[in-house]
């Protein structure tokens, strides 16, 4: 099996899902590249490797990730550091991934993936084994969370966030209008209901609808559109840990570990 650890695995989307993804292949020694889209839409940024594409370089429970053309990858043999690139996927798909992994979680795919690699994983609805990949993903909280789907589809979206602390909808905001951000407040502030946390154009206020502890912020570089998931607030306050994984990104990153070694278990070379 050592040798199809040297197998390229691409994994798009380096939000908290993909970075969880990416966490976990990466400390059980897979050879690994992240692509992100510019700018990147992630909120929760204080455990995602998503800013890097802006920054440069972040980090993740201790793993580093730094950007890099694709050009590099090539000849790229450096394992101190996940490399991570703008989302190009015809470029990318020339350095030839044995897996891809795509945990964008967007919802809506219009790509047929499963001549694109040997084994193509998809994350959540609009992921179906007979449309898009090999293997698809339940995202959905509850007893089938992480399965791993051979035959069929995950959950419908319900278009409802999970809930924490007894809130779902109310906890996550999206932006009302178009334009610049700033934030007042930062990653783990306790905040209070109606207090202003940010501003869209120095015109719009952007108000905490609950108590509770900064969980996500958007990076403020990206330009706001109507609709767009900017913040998200956890009612369950001091205590919570906003450096960690979710127990539902962990429980999806080991998913994909899961059904990587299981295909690699069943490869004969």
């Amino acid at each position: 099996m050592n040798n199809n650890f040297s197998h390229l695995i691409w994994i798009r989307g380096a939000g908290e899902i993909g970075s969880a993804v990416a966490v976990s292949l990466y400390s059980s020694g897979f050879n690994l590249i992240l692509s992100e889209i510019d700018p990147p839409l992630a909120i929760r940024r204080s455990v995602t490797f998503s800013d890097a594409i802006l920054d440069g370089s972040t980090n993740v429970k201790g793993i580093p990730a730094n950007r890099m053309n694709v050009s590099d990858i090539h000849n790229f043999h450096d394992k101190s550091f996940i490399p991570i690139v703008h989302d190009n996927p015809e470029k990318i798909r020339f350095l030839n991934p044995k897996i891809i992994i795509d945990a964008r979680m967007i919802k809506s795919y219009t790509t047929d993936y499963s001549d694109w690699a040997n084994l193509v994983i998809g994350y959540g609805p609009g992921f179906s084994t007979v449309k898009n990949c090999h293997v698809a993903i339940e995202t959905a909280r509850g007893h089938n969370l992480g399965n791993l789907i051979y035959d069929g589809e995950p959950s419908k979206d319900t278009g409802v966030p999970g809930q924490l602390g007894g809130e779902s909808k109310k906890r996550v905001l999206y932006s009302s209008y178009e334009g610049k951000l700033s934030w007042n407040c930062s990653f783990g502030d306790i905040v209070n209901e109606g207090e202003q946390i940010g501003n869209i154009h120095d015109s719009y206020p952007i108000l905490a609808p609950l108590k509770g502890i900064v969980r996500g912020l958007i990076n403020p570089r990206v330009h706001l559109k109507p609709g767009l998931k900017i913040a998200d607030i956890d009612p369950r306050g001091e205590g919570i840990d906003f450096y960690e994984l979710s127990d539902k990104a962990r429980s999806l990153g080991r998913a994909s570990l899961e059904a990587v070694l299981f295909y690699l278990k069943n490869q004969t070379y």
